[in-house]
């Protein structure tokens, strides 16, 4: 078949997709939902993790201080971290 990708953040939408064989999750809060860890572990889906430091609608805030680099990082060292480690 036609591998399928879908852009969702919502874990109910993501476990229906996983269930119909997604190939790709793209989530843009960056998979914060820890209990839905073992589930993603259990799939062959490909996770397209991006970094996201609130939910809602975007909007201007002050940067963190300290190296902006960093704090993404740091990010994606812990997300990366829980995933793997489900």
């Amino acid at each position: 078949g036609i591998p399928v990708s879908l852009d969702s953040y919502q874990p109910a939408t993501q476990a229906y997709a996983l269930s119909r064989g997604v190939a790709y999750l793209n989530d843009i809060r960056g998979f914060p939902d820890a209990a839905f860890y073992p589930q993603l572990a259990k799939s062959s889906a490909k996770l397209v993790v991006m970094h996201s430091v609130q939910d809602g609608q975007a909007d201007r805030r002050e940067a963190p201080a300290g190296d902006i680099m960093d704090h993404i990082a740091a990010f994606f060292d812990a997300r990366i971290a829980a995933l793997t480690g489900a």
